[in-house]
């Protein structure tokens, strides 16, 4: 039936939940990402206008990926959208920002979230940090999270493994890095740092300036 009653996270916080904000973080493109982006960006535009294509939903979305099958320009506009879309979510500078983040957070737990496995693991090279993705097996994803339960590590990396069915130990920060295109997504992310504490829980949204990344975080907090 019909939901009868709802209660959002920013209703129970500071009581069931911990008090939390929600900080967004714009981050620019690089100048050789800003040109690549433009340059996908013009590709699929002009596809699109050539055919009549204008989407007014998933649904229309969903019919130019069933193009693709049979036409190769629509494969290649699809191509060109993907692409935009790594660029936007795995933008280089989310990594100096990640870093300045963790500065400030210097001594609590963290947890990062990208969509990317490959971003994850990226980062847990570069800032020598525990990855907990699909790649990781069962017997040392456990060992990570009892690390970080008993806080002898105090920063992990992972992709979608840790949102949902996972007992996660409690954290106070979280960094969403890429890909919280819907609120229940977002919900869950934020779920991992609103156990009852003192003081305030932060999520930080790192979003790419004037790619598909803003249009994404829009539809999300219109829902």
């Amino acid at each position: 039936g019909p939901i009868v009653y709802r209660r959002g996270p920013e209703e129970l916080k500071g009581g069931y939940l911990a008090d939390f904000e929600v900080v967004t973080v714009k981050v620019p493109l690089s100048e050789e990402e800003r040109r690549r982006y433009a340059e996908l960006r013009d590709r699929y535009r002009a596809f699109l206008a050539r055919r009549g294509i204008k989407f007014r939903g998933a649904r229309d979305f969903s019919k130019l990926i069933a193009m693709t099958s049979s036409d190769r320009e629509a494969w290649e506009a699809l191509a060109a959208w993907r692409e935009m879309r790594r660029i936007a979510f795995n933008a280089s500078r989310k990594v100096e920002a990640i870093k300045g983040i963790l500065a400030r957070h210097r001594g609590d737990k963290v947890i990062i979230f990208s969509d990317d496995a490959e971003f994850v693991r990226q980062l847990s090279r570069e800032l020598l940090i525990p990855e907990v993705t699909y790649k990781v097996d069962e017997e040392e994803r456990r060992a990570v999270m009892e690390m970080f339960r008993r806080g002898d590590v105090r920063v992990i990396a992972t992709s979608r493994a840790l949102e949902e069915g996972v007992d996660v130990p409690d954290a106070r920060v979280a960094i969403v890095v890429s890909g919280t295109s819907t609120r229940r997504q977002f919900i869950q992310r934020l779920g991992r740092v609103l156990r009852p504490k003192e003081g305030k829980a932060v999520l930080y949204e790192l979003v790419t300036r004037g790619t598909v990344e803003v249009d994404v975080a829009r539809r999300r907090k219109a829902q």
